[in-house]
């Protein structure tokens, strides 16, 4: 078992070294819809356009992987080196919410593909800042955190409706309606938070596994809040990230990222 483990980890390592930037991280329930007491697996992926390499449960590697029951966080239930990373059973009838939230960890970029991540992520201010500062071509030495979130839906009623909870995350997307109520074409609306306050001007980027080409990009107004249609049914990421100036030997900037994940279904 621990030669398993120990396997997992080396090879996980070598995903992470090779998928450096494939920036997209996320956590994906298998089904996002279930029934009361049938195991959900949660996977946490990193990866573009909703595909991607799973990585193990490894607790070092994070600070929150939970749930609620009742108004109680709980753990995840999940195996060191496992992959999928966790699992649970739903209990009652509604949508649930899994929240994991990573350690710090540290990247180098050279200095196009920092530049090519500043771009894609909708950072502007972090490429003004670097232009004004002539910094355009020095490597982006950078501190990351990532928080992720995923709704399941457990049955066909909502004795629960969990999908609006906070997890108190460092940066977090709070959806203003229950996605899972949600038909084919409507709007949804998503709050941002920063240290719990609503986030203005940050980009919230959203795309469907069925069509993950056309993305929905849109900055939030100032209560932290953005719109998009529901266009396609299927599995959804919605994403943002912050990225701030700090001083460190090794780090220049600190980031925080967060997504969350869910299924449309036809009404």
């Amino acid at each position: 078992m621990h030669k398993f483990i120990r396997f997992n980890f080396l090879i996980t390592l070598l995903i992470i070294n090779n998928n450096i930037w494939a920036h997209d991280f996320w956590l994906e329930a298998d089904p996002y819809l279930t029934d009361n007491g049938k195991t959900v697996e949660i996977s946490v992926i990193i990866g573009n356009e909703l595909v991607g390499d799973s990585l193990p449960n490894i607790p070092n590697w994070y600070s929150d992987f939970t749930r609620f029951r009742d108004n109680t966080r709980i753990p995840i239930e999940g195996e060191l080196g496992s992959d999928p990373a966790g699992h649970f059973k739903p209990e009652v009838s509604g949508t649930h919410i899994i929240g994991y939230q990573s350690d710090l960890t540290n990247v180098t970029l050279d200095p196009d593909t920092f530049l090519k991540y500043l771009k894609m992520e909708g950072l502007d201010k972090a490429i003004l800042y670097r232009e004004k500062n002539q910094q355009t071509q020095q490597s982006g030495k950078e501190d990351y955190f990532r928080h992720a979130k995923t709704l399941i839906q457990s049955g066909q009623d909502f004795s629960i409706d969990d999908s609006s909870r906070e997890f108190g995350f460092e940066l977090e997307i709070i959806p203003q309606q229950n996605p899972y109520q949600k038909k084919i074409n409507e709007q949804i609306d998503f709050k941002v938070l920063y240290q719990g306050k609503a986030e203005h001007d940050i980009m919230l980027i959203a795309f469907s596994k069925a069509n993950p080409t056309e993305e929905q990009r849109i900055r939030t107004d100032r209560n932290g809040l953005a719109s998009i249609t529901l266009n396609q049914k299927g599995i959804w990421l919605v994403k943002a990230v912050k990225i701030f100036r700090i001083q460190k030997d090794d780090a220049d900037w600190q980031s925080h990222w967060a997504s969350l994940t869910f299924e449309v279904i036809t009404k």
